[in-house]
């Protein structure tokens, strides 16, 4: 019988697949990454073993393992996709890929499996060095396999971040934000498991021994998977022509876990705080979303939604890829959440949360829209609004950290007061004003109203404007 060898990938793999995995393979970043993890480990494991005692080598080898591994999974192989979909804009590619069967959906995956499969590649690398710290003692098996697979589907989400924002023309948002904003996100999330773990050991955590750790893990992975897979198909967006809907499934999911949400904190299924936090984490990327839509509408898009009469007309208006109907969408979406916030036992029987908190809950909430509304008066041009939505909604929380200061210095709020307009800004007051926690309440609450009956009107006004193409679609589909 004839011996055969694998030659080249299969013939069952997208080419967009095969393509990056030939190029990644060989880009020196990643031979680089590889090398040096292996180099690392073994000469920082063997100096361990030579330096440390019985009792502690364990613990050393467990920190060597996890901390190269987390460096070269949480911050390399993740920015390797900043630069995923903008090379193929730079040389004009995209064209030439669209006359074939790659859809902009395959091609957005097939670069983001190329850079999960290298990141699969240096997890498979560190096998031994965990069998070797398993001859050591003391070693938590199942709490440790977990922790490493944790750090690797972070490492998925994180990798879909920036593959996602790489189709964003401005370098920027699709380089400098990921640089900056990836050692800022992964700290934020160390400090919120450390404060979940409430000074249990990582090992002992990830153990998954009693209920609370079992269910925050389920709920980390689930959260993660709908950022990832919520980035993947904004990078789908970006490339994509016109005639393609890539929002209709993306807000259908965002829209069914918020309505599944609402009763889970109406019964006290989720704690309370977590459940806020659970909130934001399919509230934001969906708004975010929804509020930097830029494509045109098309009757090929308006068809599936016309054909169906008027009830599918009115559905349409919330699952259009346009900016308008991503307005619609984000108001309805963010008042969903806060309804899912506000009728959790603790707040609506106990009232366990005060008019701060409250406050908090809608500056966070309206910061969200507050881009949205200076786009509608100040935008100019579709193709950048992704790039300036995410510019602005930074700049509100740098601002927030700037009067923060301020008025920690000055020993006075009253001048917030001149900051009003901005929803953030009542955070600052909260935490540094002199009136009334009721006072702060009303007008965030005053703030978070206008902005979004602004933003609802503008839609309004520019589907009255768009309403010949839903007749032009309506006539063809009369016509057949």
């Amino acid at each position: 019988m004839p011996v055969t060898h694998l030659n080249d990938f299969s013939d069952r793999f997208s080419p967009m697949l095969v393509k990056e995995l030939r190029q990644g393979l060989r880009a020196k970043t990643f031979l680089v990454v590889f090398l040096s993890l292996q180099v690392f480990l073994a000469v920082m494991m063997f100096s361990a073993t030579a330096t440390s005692s019985s009792d502690q080598v364990g613990d050393v080898v467990s920190g060597i393992i996890f901390g190269f591994f987390a460096v070269a999974v949480l911050l390399v192989q993740p920015l390797r996709g900043i630069s995923a979909l903008s090379s193929e804009v730079k040389s004009n590619t995209l064209d030439m890929m669209a006359l074939t069967r790659l859809s902009s959906a395959k091609i957005v995956i097939g670069k983001w499996v190329a850079i999960v499969s290298q990141t699969a590649l240096l997890l498979s690398t560190i096998v031994p060095y965990l069998i070797l710290r398993y001859f050591f003692g003391g070693m938590n098996l199942f709490g440790e396999l977990v922790m490493l697979a944790l750090l690797f589907l972070t490492s998925i989400a994180l990798t879909a971040v920036t593959v996602g924002l790489s189709g964003c023309s401005s370098v920027i948002i699709r380089s400098l934000l990921p640089i900056f904003g990836l050692p800022a996100l992964l700290w934020s999330l160390l400090m919120v498991l450390s404060f979940g773990m409430r000074g249990v050991g990582f090992s002992d955590f990830f153990s998954l021994a009693d209920n609370t750790a079992r269910v925050s893990v389920a709920l980390y992975v689930v959260c993660i998977t709908y950022v990832g897979v919520s980035m993947l198909s904004l990078g789908a967006s970006l490339i994509a022509p016109a005639a393609e809907n890539h929002s209709v499934w993306r807000r259908l999911f965002a829209l069914v876990a918020m309505l599944v949400v609402i009763p889970l904190c109406y019964f006290d299924v989720v704690d309370e705080g977590w459940h806020a936090m659970l909130v934001f984490v399919i509230a934001a990327p969906a708004i975010v979303i929804a509020l930097s839509e830029s494509a045109p509408l098309v009757s090929t898009v308006c068809e599936p939604f016309v054909k169906r009469g008027p009830i599918g007309k009115a559905v349409g208006l919330l699952f259009y890829p346009t900016w308008p109907s991503g307005v619609l969408f984000a108001v309805l979406l963010g008042v969903l959440g806060l309804a899912a916030i506000f009728v959790h036992p603790m707040i609506r029987v106990s009232g366990s949360w005060g008019k701060d908190e409250t406050t908090v809950t809608l500056a966070f909430m309206g910061s969200l829209f507050f881009p949205a509304v200076w786009q509608a008066f100040l935008f100019r041009g579709d193709g950048q609004r992704i790039a300036h939505y995410l510019l602005l909604l930074v700049g509100s929380y740098v601002m927030l950290g700037i009067l923060h200061m301020l008025a920690d210095a000055m020993n006075s709020a009253d001048f917030l007061w001149f900051f009003a307009w901005h929803p953030l800004s009542f955070i600052a007051m909260v935490d540094e004003g002199k009136s009334p926690d009721m006072v702060y309440l009303t007008w965030a609450a005053v703030v978070d109203a206008l902005l979004m009956t602004v933003l609802v009107v503008q839609a309004l006004l520019l589907f009255l404007k768009n309403s010949a193409v839903i007749e032009e679609t309506e006539n063809i589909l009369q016509s057949r």
